[in-house]
């Protein structure tokens, strides 16, 4: 007898329990990347990080509307809460605000939101109240801090069904640099004009979040002799560029052009410029294949899940083809201006997939530089000065 009263009250308890889990709201939160976020150093000995989360979306699956109240972004250390940064209703509303526009922006650029992976093409970008399948993005999440952070945790607070629910999910954050030994592309003294810092604009962009664009000075500190109104006016137009390490060619491009008129006038303001050339690259991606952006490139396989990029060569110089087995510093191309380019320098990249674009960023640290008025060796900043042996 009490053998069957014990087995029924089991019984009703899972049924309860299936019940409660039944009335839970059923949305996922997602981030971008999805399997960890890379932290990058900000001083000259690395114990002050930054971290960028590019973006995270928080999707309503259920029939009933899920409205978002609340969202708290957590960096935990060992399991405990380190930073906060909460999002209230002003915020949560501004955001669902930039959904529309950001939905077009991904149609024109999706690998700045891991392809379909994070938005999927049926999910439409809402809220605060998300109906089904509505998601409400955030995308550029900014943390700096003392020592190390090992995860990303994104909580919604919010109302569906009648009730208060909560709903939570985490990333883990990556810190260190590529597995690979890598070396400088170039030889000699450049500048180092874009890198992985926030104060440029490659550390907002996926691909290209430890990215660098690198040019160089001359004597007057500008980066051409004369107007700078041809390819040869430049100081860096025309240099060898080399393999950062040993690898494996898995793609290359050198039929596309250089176009002159892409430059910046003498004269133009920088605002002006800067309005031109988006619109000139925005004409570009909706007319041309995806991997317009780089131009001329080589993309090289060096194992581990690591990929270098070497972007925007002179047309016809590329020295490589697919399948090629080079050795660091071996000379692939020159530098140029090709794709979506301001002026002739060399784009490089290391990333987690054999893609131009479609792929997430990965720190680098180089082994043969030095860097003006640096106190040692360190990571590479944007506005460094590099010397390459």
């Amino acid at each position: 007898m009490r053998s069957w009263l014990l087995c029924a009250l089991m019984l009703l308890l899972c049924v309860a329990g299936r019940a409660g889990a039944a009335e839970a709201p059923l949305v996922d939160i997602l981030f971008c990347p999805a399997d960890g976020i890379w932290a990058y150093p900000l001083d000259d000995r690395g114990r002050l990080q930054s971290l960028l989360v590019p973006g995270f979306v928080i999707i309503n699956r259920d029939e009933q509307p899920f409205r978002v109240d609340r969202v708290e972004v957590a960096l935990l250390g060992a399991g405990q809460v380190l930073d906060t940064r909460q999002l209230g209703q002003a915020e949560i509303e501004r955001w669902a605000g930039n959904g529309p526009p950001l939905q077009q922006v991904m149609k024109a650029w999706p690998f700045e939101f891991c392809g379909d992976a994070l938005v999927a093409p049926t999910v439409t970008l809402a809220g605060p109240e998300l109906r089904r399948d509505e998601g409400l993005l955030v995308v550029n999440s900014v943390f700096a801090f003392d020592h190390a952070r090992d995860t990303v945790r994104v909580t919604a607070h919010g109302y569906s069904g009648g009730r208060d629910s909560v709903v939570t999910a985490s990333v883990p954050i990556k810190s260190g640099f590529a597995k690979t030994r890598f070396a400088f592309p170039l030889t000699g003294v450049w500048f180092a004009g874009w890198g992985p810092s926030f104060h440029t604009g490659h550390r907002t962009h996926v691909p290209e979040q430890f990215a660098l664009d690198i040019a160089r000075l001359g004597q007057r500190g500008q980066t051409f002799r004369t107007n700078g109104r041809r390819f040869a006016d430049y100081y860096a137009y025309g240099a060898p560029v080399l393999a950062a390490a040993d690898g494996k060619v898995v793609r290359t491009r050198s039929d596309r052009i250089e176009d002159a008129s892409a430059l910046q006038r003498p004269g133009e303001t920088s605002e002006a410029y800067a309005a031109r050339h988006v619109a000139g690259a925005a004409d570009h991606t909706a007319r041309a294949d995806p991997d317009w952006v780089a131009g001329n490139y080589v993309l090289i396989d060096h194992g581990d899940g690591e990929y270098s990029l070497y972007a925007h060569l002179q047309p016809g110089s590329v020295r490589v083809r697919q399948g090629d087995t080079v050795r660091a510093g071996q000379v692939i191309g020159k530098l140029g201006s090709s794709g979506n380019s301001t002026e002739p320098h060399l784009h490089f990249q290391v990333c987690d997939r054999p893609e131009p674009l479609m792929c997430t960023g990965i720190p680098v640290q180089f082994s043969n530089v030095s860097f003006l008025w640096a106190e040692g060796p360190r990571a590479i900043q944007s506005g460094d000065i590099v010397s390459a042996r």
